[in-house]
């Protein structure tokens, strides 16, 4: 792998995992429409560790805040409960994505092999992104309950071609929540999702070799393309432009059955 693919690939890493457009759904179709070959697992672990960098690095605050609350250090009470309280639901959150990730690990990477399943899942991702707009904003708060119906679109996206953003900001959206705030809990939720990825696919991703300097310099692109990427989907939130998504989704979607069939 030379340095211009490693920057790429690094890129559309750090691009498509946060914006709401399924990186996996993107990738089983670009190997299949484009005749690439399955990339290097262990450059897919190192890049996806860099996307993880990316949340750590934007909600910095938020995370040294709530792990503060967890060993006590935090003093403001009323903080420290609220800290806790969202560790709660992220924890509640990832339950559902472990569970069916489990139970249904083999029908999924029969799904990576189905172009045609890709392109339809997003179909889905982008009708479900335009679903937001039919729903009246309101200001309801973060629940356990909410939480788990979160939880259950993330792990969804275990599909390729749902987007694990999309899913989670939009069902966040319609339960009531703002999308800002459920676009904050979508991605702290991303937390444990990737890193719990990734530490199943290390010893897989060994077997291809070392981690060396491609796998770093993708890994800081990722980190930095993803940080972006971040930013940007709160911009289009504010700007009332996440539609946009929906549509780009649906033409993918659609423009790739189209040619699969």
């Amino acid at each position: 792998m030379g340095i211009l693919e490693a920057i790429l690939l690094g890129a559309i890493q750090g691009l498509t995992e946060f914006l709401p457009i399924s990186s996996s759904g993107h990738l089983v179709l670009a190997q299949r429409l484009l005749a690439l070959e399955p990339g290097d697992l262990s450059f897919e672990v190192a890049v996806h560790g860099g996307t993880l960098l990316a949340v750590v690095v934007y909600f910095r605050s938020r995370v040294r805040s709530m792990i503060g609350s967890i060993f006590g250090v935090t003093k403001d009470r009323a903080q420290r409960l609220n800290d806790i309280r969202l560790v709660i639901y992220i924890v509640v959150g990832t339950i559902p994505a472990v569970v069916l990730g489990l139970a249904f690990k083999d029908h999924v990477e029969q799904l990576f092999a189905s172009p045609i399943a890709a392109a339809i899942a997003l179909i889905v991702t982008g009708l479900w992104l335009l679903l937001m707009r039919l729903v009246k904003s309101s200001h309801r708060e973060l629940t356990k309950g909410r939480a788990l119906i979160i939880g259950l679109a993330q792990a969804a996206a275990i599909v390729p071609g749902i987007s694990r953003s999309g899913a989670t900001i939009a069902t966040g959206s319609m339960l009531g929540v703002p999308a800002a705030r459920a676009a904050e809990f979508s991605f702290l939720l991303s937390v444990p999702a990737i890193f719990g990825a990734n530490l199943l696919a290390v010893p897989e991703a060994m077997t291809f070799g070392r981690f060396g300097m491609m796998h770093v310099i993708g890994a800081v692109v990722a980190a930095i393309v993803g940080y972006i990427s971040i930013r940007w989907v709160f911009a289009a939130i504010r700007h009332g432009n996440f539609v946009w998504f929906g549509i780009y989704c649906l033409v993918i979607g659609g423009v790739s059955t189209i040619l699969l069939m």
